[in-house]
């Protein structure tokens, strides 16, 4: 066993300097000095019974022999009862015999001699871990990390157990003590950045990953990271500035280069920042993080064409990555061409079923083709990767909408508003569920009044508190509503439609046709709107 030389070694040196605190007396008289000497002598030899009896448990403990070697350590005990060396290796035996309460017992006893015994309190933590009684392990724990305060490992322990406890703050706080003990470890302050994240204190997670990049400025995670932060907190000049210096002092690199056109980017330098991405591509042809940066900007940029060759190229040069294949997907999506997500995915959805974003973007491709087999079962599959997906669950509420199962609808719309009472989508989305099938109209009217007060200027729940007022016969609210919403954004047909509606409701046609064709020029294969602009 690992211990053995050790605890025979606490066995001697207790026995021979005794368990407590050494004190030193003064020295004796001459006259005194005979007996004094011969007691002290007395104390400080071990008996040699007991030592034979603990050195015999020793060998048949490293034999496997448990059972024996208990009945030597305890004659061992009776023989040498101050000594708590003897009681860790019984405890020792005991857990190998699986007989953790009898082990701790001993643990027990042996701290019980040596308080400061920092095999036994080792032992102790270690054997809570094992059973995953988390809570105990915290004492024997703080007890070690007060005996050696410098020892990392103790205050790892004890972040691990905070972290459990979900006491993010303080995990983070041991782990950068950990780090500021052990600088030659990024790794300990790594986990405090990530911590941050966790618990979304972005500031702090800026600085701990600005920090982890000034330590190792070549390593490409710690720069990403931090740049990501940095983009968070649209802190775009503070990055510019810091990879300024980090070029100043290092000299530049690709990895720089790359993250330096994202954030010119965003302070409206497009075209130098086009201008480095394309560079990092060239130079660097065969990391796919650099293509995939530069795919950002032509997306965000509404260049499609361009957006659309990049991604063909990483689907051609790294077929093995799924983001060539979610990239060029989006380009699709974009352009309305749900047939090239289902044709393009469809290939490779085994190949990466593990991946949330391909399962997902093939179901809201066939959700759109209106393939609502195909598509509940990608959703179902992305459900399993990330099961409690906002973006699937609200895709699935729609779905079921459309298919008309509107008990499934309804509970998915009662889970999402129940786990999170600020989701105004979700709370919209239930309301025009509830009115489309003109049931609970009063239910459907406090849930889109739940969605204004949450986004007073979504066009989107403009319309449907207004089309609950409409259904309701509150024809003035109605057109004050959905008057709002197309003079936000006018170019959805289903709104202009239901604005032609309140005005014809109210008789005045010449307002309800203009709407009419405006929305038919916009959706014009609707055969309800035909007939709406031309009722005879």
């Amino acid at each position: 066993m690992k211990m053995i030389k050790t605890i025979i070694v606490l066995y001697l040196s207790l026995i021979i300097f005794g368990c407590g605190t050494a004190v030193t007396k003064p020295p004796a008289k001459k006259e005194e000095a005979a007996p004094q000497e011969a007691s002290v002598q007395s104390e400080k030899t071990p008996n040699p019974e007991g030592l034979r009896h603990f050195m015999d448990g020793q060998v048949m403990m490293n034999q496997g022999d448990f059972a024996m070697a208990i009945i030597e350590f305890q004659q061992a005990v009776e023989l040498d009862p101050s000594v708590g060396a003897i009681h860790t290796s019984i405890a020792e035996c005991y857990w190998n015999l699986g007989k953790p309460d009898m082990a701790e017992k001993h643990l027990k006893k042996a701290l019980k001699l040596d308080s400061k015994d920092e095999l036994a309190l080792q032992m102790l933590a270690d054997q809570y871990i094992l059973q995953k009684n988390y809570m105990a392990a915290q004492n024997p724990f703080e007890q070690l990390h007060a005996l050696k305060p410098d020892e990392v490992k103790y205050i790892i322990a004890l972040a691990e157990l905070e972290k459990l406890k979900q006491n993010y703050s303080e995990s983070l706080k041991l782990y950068q003590d950990a780090f500021d003990l052990e600088p030659s470890r990024p790794e300990l302050l790594e986990t405090a950045g990530r911590l941050a994240l966790q618990m979304k204190d972005i500031d702090q997670a800026q600085s701990i990953f600005k920090r982890l990049t000034e330590l190792d400025p070549n390593r490409p995670q710690y720069m990403g990271m931090y740049i990501d932060l940095v983009m968070n907190t649209k802190n775009y000049q503070e990055g510019i500035d810091f990879i300024k210096k980090l070029n100043a002092e290092y000299g530049e690199s690709l990895d720089r280069m790359a993250q330096m056109g994202l954030l010119l980017y965003q302070v409206g330098e497009k075209a130098e920042a086009l201008k480095l991405l394309k560079s990092a591509v060239e130079n660097s042809p065969e990391n796919p993080n650099y293509y995939f940066s530069l795919f950002d900007l032509y997306m965000n940029s509404n260049d499609n064409e361009n957006a659309s060759k990049i991604a063909d190229q990483l689907v051609i040069n790294f077929p093995e990555d799924w983001r060539g294949y979610y990239s060029r997907s989006l380009v699709f999506i974009d352009e309305k061409k749900p047939e090239e997500v289902v044709t393009l995915l469809g290939s490779v959805s085994d190949t990466f079923k593990k991946i949330f974003s391909i399962q997902y973007l093939l179901g809201l491709g066939h959700n759109q083709l209106k393939q609502f087999e195909e598509a509940k079962k990608y959703f179902l599959r992305a459900l399993s990767i990330r099961p409690n997906s906002p973006n699937v669950l609200h895709s699935m509420a729609i779905l079921y909408d459309e298919v008309e199962e509107w008990k499934k609808s309804d509970e998915i719309y009662i889970r999402l508003i129940k786990s999170d009472s600020t989701d105004a989508q979700a709370f919209n989305n239930y309301a025009y569920s509830l009115v489309e099938r003109e049931h609970n109209l009063e239910k459907a009217l406090t849930m889109a009044k739940k969605a204004i007060t949450l986004d007073p200027d979504n066009p989107s729940y403009l319309d449907t508190i207004g089309w609950i007022y409409f259904k309701l016969n509150d024809n003035n609210k109605a057109r004050k509503y959905i008057e709002a919403s197309v003079k936000i954004k006018g170019d959805n047909a289903i709104v202009l439609e239901h604005l032609g509606d309140v005005f014809m409701k109210i008789q005045e046609v010449d307002n309800a046709l203009d709407y009419y064709q405006r929305a038919l020029d916009l959706d014009k294969k609707n055969v309800r709107l035909i007939k709406k602009v031309s009722p005879e």
